[in-house]
């Protein structure tokens, strides 16, 4: 069985449509647990249209908590950790538990598109601060829509390949492995729990994989939501530095502080311009 963990946090309209999909799509060998870190938001409606559903209301402490917490409750074999803002559209299950049943993989990231169907890209270089230029590079492709690098990147990866990193919006584990390397590091608040997971398994002598055979169209619902977008950043600059602490040397950490600091100048400076 596949126990599908999903965090809520103010995405009540795209929970809805993400519960739906699973449902729609989805054999009956798997369960849903959802982690309610919305104080504003009541889930008993969806409780009473999907009666299977298992939701645990909790204080926003953390999306490594919070999914840490659903995975003790977890019954199945594996642990399907997926972003609200996703839709299913196919039922991908009994290929990907074929396909990693047999060996002792970390994480297999699933292929992710955007809503015109479009290849998102979901996976990457472990960071270093010359694996960020890699990183980079890749993310302003898919922000300027570089159609060229997209078709390259997606054809590169038509098969299940060994990757560094997979992003937490659809990750797939094994249970006894999750358990094994202790689940999120909780000190991540949000933003890199995903990238430091994948660096621990990494270092504990198992491989990460992309897995293309699925599709699930993410909404990036982050970005749809400008109020959070400063705080997030602020947030995203702290658990990179935290993750730079852990995995990298001090001199990489800090080449790191002064990129930001500079980063950061820059950005200033263009918001005062155009104020």
């Amino acid at each position: 069985m596949i126990s599908i963990i999903i965090i809520n946090y103010l995405q009540k309209d795209f929970l809805a449509k993400c519960v739906q999909s699973i449902y729609k799509n989805f054999n009956k060998n798997v369960e849903v647990i959802i982690v309610n870190n919305s104080k504003e938001e009541n889930l008993s409606d969806l409780k009473e249209f999907y009666p299977l559903l298992t939701i645990i209301e909790n204080e926003n402490t953390g999306y490594s908590k919070a999914n840490n917490l659903a995975a003790k409750r977890a019954k199945g074999e594996y642990l399907l950790f997926l972003n609200a803002d996703t839709e299913i559209l196919n039922d991908f299950t009994e290929d990907l538990v074929s396909k990693f049943r047999n060996f002792d993989f970390g994480a297999a990231g699933l292929k992710l598109q955007y809503e015109d169907g479009r290849f998102q890209n979901s996976f990457g270089f472990f960071p270093t601060i010359l694996n960020e230029y890699k990183n980079k590079k890749a993310e302003l492709a898919f922000k300027k829509n570089n159609l060229k690098y997209i078709k390259e990147r997606e054809e590169k990866y038509s098969e299940v390949k060994e990757v560094d990193w997979v992003t937490g919006a659809a990750l797939f584990i094994k249970k006894s492995t999750f358990d094994k390397i202790k689940g999120f590091n909780e000190r991540f608040f949000l933003f890199y729990e995903d990238i430091d997971l994948c660096c621990r398994l990494h270092k504990a002598g198992y491989k990460n994989y992309y897995y293309p055979r699925s599709k699930i169209i993410h909404h990036k619902s982050e970005y749809l939501r400008p109020e959070f977008k400063k705080e997030s950043c602020k947030i995203s600059k702290k658990s990179q530095i935290l993750y730079y602490k852990l995995h990298n040397s001090f001199f990489q950490l800090l080449l790191l502080k002064i990129y930001l600091f500079f980063e950061k100048s820059l950005r200033n400076r263009t918001d005062n311009k155009f104020s």
